[in-house]
C-alpha cells in the first residue's frame, strides 16, 4: 500500500529503466425449469472451469498467529519486477489479475511476472506457478488524489485451477458499503515501518470503517472518496497492511462462506499507526469497468439460486452444424432482487440425453443445456446436480463455434484489377502482414475476430510479444495510411519440425477483437475436410518478391495457381516422401513461372466458391527456389487441422460461411430438477 511503497517503486523503476438469416426452419417451443440468477449475467461474462470463486483452503489456516499457513488463500499473487518483489495481487478469473494502479502504473508491462499458489516466497522449491504479463489496463490513477487505484493484468495465458490457486470472488451488490464487516487482509508486506517483507504469507483481520468515521481520523477529510474505504483501528492502530502489501486483496466472507473481494489495498500515512487506518480501492465502484475489460476470461463464481420455475420461450434457427438461438424473458425476481430482463442473442444451443465429445470433461452425463453467445456461458444453465460443469470451448459439438453477424470470404469486387498481378485496396480483406520488431517478414489470414492463421515456422522460436499483425493494408510502403495493428498474446503452433516440414500452420491471438469492416473481413474456412481441390483455380496473395533476388513487393500481390494431386506433386522433382497427406501442391510444375516467394510464407491459398466467397484451403509452406520448374508450391492442406483450428481460436467470433442449412434433430426433457 502505502506511500513508502510508491516512493520504492518510483525509484526502483529508474533502476530498471536504466537496464444469419439463412434459416431453414423456426420453430417454437417452451420448457420449465428452475432459476439461477446471476449478477454477471446480463454483462455476459463468460463462465468457466469447474470450481467455485473464493473458497478457502480452512484446514490450512493458522487461528491465533498473524501468519497464514500454506495456501490458506489461493487467490493471492505477487508481482515481480525484474526479478524483484513489488506487489500483491488477486486472482479473478483464468486470465487477469486485479492489483493497485500504483504498482503498475509507469512500468514496462513485459518485464512483470506473476507467481500463483505461493507461501513462502523465499522458498523456491517447488517453484511457484507463474505467468507473464501481456497487458495492463489501469484506471486513471493520480498521485495528487489517490483516487482510481486499480488496474487489470492480463496475463499471457490461462491458468489451471487447483487446490492452491483459486480465484476470489467479485461482489455481487454495488452498493453494499461492508461498515462494520470483519475484513482479511494478506500479503508478504513488512511488519512494521522499518521491518523488512515477510517470506511468508501474512494476514490481519480489519474492521471495516465508514467513510465518515474515517474522515473523522487524523487524514484530511477532503482525501477519503467514495471510491475509497477505510478499514482497520484507528484508535488503537495495532494491526495494518503496510509496505509490499501495496494491490493485495481485503476479502470479505459471504453468507456462503464464500470470500469477496471488496478492497484493494492502496495508501496510508506509516503502518498501523494511531489515528491512521489503512486505506484500499473500494471495488463495488469499479465492477462495470472490471467486467468490460476482463471479458475474455472466465470466471468461476457463486450463483444464486432461486427456486423459482420460470417459463422461457424461444425460436430456433437452424444452420449447418450449428443452432442458433433468439431468446427474450423477463424474470420475476424474489424481493431482495431486482427484475431482470436477459436478452440472448446469436447463441449456440445444446440440448441432448447423451453427447459422446463431453465424456472426458463431462462423466455421468445425463442432460446438458447450454446457453452460449460468442463462446461464454451466460447465466441459464439446468443440469442434474452431480453434473461437472466445464463449459470450457475446448469440446465443440457439432464442430462449430459461436458465430458472429457478418460473412466471411468476402471480396470486394468493384475495386478488382482484372489483367494485373496486383490487387487493387483491400480487394482481399482477409490478408494481413506480421512484423517482427516492425521488420515484414511474414503473411496470413483473418479467420475471425480474434485470431489470425499463418504458418508455424514464421513465429516458432520468436519472442512473440513483438510480433505485431497489420490489418487493411495495401501498400505498406505508403507511410500516409495507417493500417489496423494488433500485438500478439499468445502463439499457438502445431508440432512443426523443419526435419520434415509437416504441421506448418499456427494461431495468432491478438490483444484485442479487430472489428469487422468493408477493409477487414476474415476468410472462411472449408466445411468439407475431404474435399482435395485437386485442378481447381486457387488464388495466393502477399507482399513477397516477385522473383528469388528481389525486393519485397509494396503493394500486394496475386497470383492464380492450379491445385495438384498429392500423386502428381510426388512424381515432380520433390522427393516422394516429403509430400505429406497434411500438404497440398499448387502450381505450373512443368514451365514454373508463377509461385509464391520469400516473404509470402504464412500466407493464404483460397478458392471461389459457388457462392462468390472465399475459402482458405492452404497456408504458403514451403518450396525449392521460386517458380522453377518441376517445383511447385507447397501448402499446409487447411482441411486437416479444421478441428484443431475451431478448437484453438474458439474464444473468437466466426462469422457465418453457411451454404446449405441441414435439420438437426433436438430433445428436450422437461422440468429438470437443479
Amino acid at each position: 500500500m502505502w506511500i513508502y511503497s510508491l516512493i520504492f517503486i518510483l525509484a526502483f523503476v529508474s533502476v530498471g529503466l536504466s537496464m444469419n438469416k439463412d434459416a431453414l426452419q423456426v420453430t417454437e417451443t417452451s420448457f420449465r425449469s428452475p432459476l439461477q440468477f446471476d449478477y454477471f449475467a446480463e454483462k455476459k461474462v463468460p463462465d468457466c472451469q469447474n470450481c467455485g470463486c473464493g473458497d478457502r483452503n480452512e484446514e490450512l489456516r493458522v487461528v491465533g498467529g498473524v501468519g497464514s499457513n500454506m495456501n490458506a488463500y489461493p487467490w493471492l499473487a505477487r508481482l515481480i519486477y525484474h526479478k524483484s518483489f513489488g506487489c500483491g495481487a488477486s486472482l479473478i478469473n483464468d486470465r487477469y489479475v486485479i492489483s493497485a494502479a500504483h504498482c503498475v502504473k509507469g512500468f514496462m508491462w513485459f518485464m512483470f511476472r506473476v507467481t500463483f499458489g505461493e507461501h513462502n516466497r523465499c522458498d523456491r522449491t517447488p517453484p511457484p506457478d507463474s505467468r507473464f504479463v501481456v497487458k495492463i489496463i489501469a484506471h486513471n490513477f493520480s498521485l495528487t488524489t489517490l483516487m482510481n487505484d486499480i488496474a487489470l493484468i492480463h496475463l499471457n495465458k490461462p491458468i489451471t485451477y487447483s487446490h492452491a490457486v483459486r480465484p476470489v470472488c467479485l461482489p455481487t451488490n454495488p452498493d453494499k458499503d461492508y461498515v462494520g464487516t470483519m475484513a482479511l487482509v494478506a500479503g508478504w508486506g513488512a511488519t512494521g515501518e522499518t521491518g523488512n517483507w515477510s517470506c511468508t504469507v501474512l494476514e490481519a483481520d480489519l474492521p471495516v470503517l465508514s467513510n465518515e468515521v474515517c474522515q473523522s481520523t487524523n487524514y484530511n477529510a477532503s482525501k477519503i472518496k467514495d471510491v475509497m474505504m477505510c478499514a482497520g483501528y484507528p484508535a488503537t492502530a495495532h494491526k495494518d497492511a503496510c509496505t509490499g502489501d501495496s494491490g493485495g486483496p481485503l476479502v470479505a466472507e459471504n453468507k456462503d462462506h464464500a470470500y469477496e473481494l471488496i478492497g484493494i489495498v492502496s495508501w496510508g500515512y506509516g503502518c498501523a499507526r494511531k489515528g491512521y487506518p489503512g486505506v484500499y480501492t473500494r471495488v463495488t465502484k469499479y465492477l462495470d469497468w472490471i467486467r468490460d475489460n476482463t471479458a475474455d476470461g472466465c470466471y468461476s463464481r457463486k450463483t444464486i439460486v432461486i427456486n423459482t420455475e420460470i417459463e422461457l420461450k424461444y425460436s430456433e434457427i437452424i444452420y449447418d452444424d450449428f443452432l442458433a438461438v433468439q431468446t427474450s424473458c423477463i424474470l420475476a425476481l424474489e424481493p431482495d432482487l431486482r427484475l431482470a430482463h436477459i436478452l440472448l442473442y446469436d447463441i449456440i444451443f445444446i440440448i441432448t440425453k447423451y453427447i459422446k465429445n463431453f465424456i472426458e470433461v463431462c462423466a455421468m452425463l445425463k442432460i446438458l443445456i447450454v446457453f452460449v453467445t460468442s463462446a461464454y456461458v451466460v447465466g441459464l444453465v439446468v443440469t442434474t446436480n452431480f453434473m461437472d460443469k466445464d463449459f470450457k470451448c475446448e469440446k465443440i459439438v457439432n464442430g462449430l463455434n459461436s458465430q458472429c453477424n457478418c460473412r466471411c470470404g468476402e471480396r470486394n469486387e468493384n475495386s478488382r484489377i482484372v489483367d494485373g498481378v496486383k490487387t487493387a485496396q483491400n480487394e482481399f480483406p482477409w490478408v494481413l502482414r506480421l512484423t517482427y520488431f516492425d521488420k515484414f517478414y511474414c503473411g496470413g489470414m483473418l479467420i475471425n475476430d480474434r485470431y489470425a492463421l499463418t504458418a508455424a515456422h514464421c513465429v516458432i522460436y520468436l519472442m512473440w510479444f513483438m510480433i505485431k499483425v497489420t490489418l487493411g493494408e495495401h501498400n505498406h510502403c505508403n507511410a500516409t495510411v495507417r493500417p489496423v495493428t494488433r500485438f500478439v498474446v499468445e502463439v499457438t503452433a502445431h508440432n512443426f519440425t523443419y526435419r520434415n516440414f509437416r504441421d506448418d500452420i499456427a494461431l495468432l491471438k491478438m490483444n484485442a477483437p479487430v472489428e469487422i469492416s468493408e477493409v477487414i473481413k476474415p476468410i472462411c474456412l472449408p466445411f468439407n475436410d475431404d474435399s482435395t481441390y485437386v485442378e481447381t483455380q486457387a488464388f495466393a496473395f502477399g507482399w513477397g518478391t516477385t522473383s528469388e533476388k528481389k525486393n519485397h513487393s509494396c503493394e500486394l500481390l496475386e497470383v492464380e495457381l492450379p491445385v495438384l494431386s498429392n500423386d502428381d506433386c510426388k512424381k515432380t522433382k520433390y522427393e516422394a516422401s516429403m509430400i505429406a497427406d497434411s500438404m497440398l501442391c499448387a502450381g505450373y510444375p512443368d514451365k514454373g513461372g508463377k509461385d509464391t516467394c520469400q516473404g509470402d510464407s504464412g500466407g493464404p491459398l483460397c478458392v471461389e466458391r459457388k457462392d462468390k466467397r472465399y475459402e482458405l484451403i492452404g497456408v504458403v509452406s514451403w518450396g525449392i527456389g521460386c517458380a522453377r520448374p518441376g517445383y511447385p508450391g507447397v501448402y499446409t492442406r487447411v482441411t486437416k487441422y479444421l478441428d484443431w483450428i475451431r478448437n484453438n481460436g474458439c474464444d473468437g467470433c466466426f462469422c457465418n460461411a453457411t451454404i446449405t442449412p441441414t435439420t438437426h434433430e433436438i430433445y428436450i426433457k422437461h422440468n429438470q430438477e437443479f
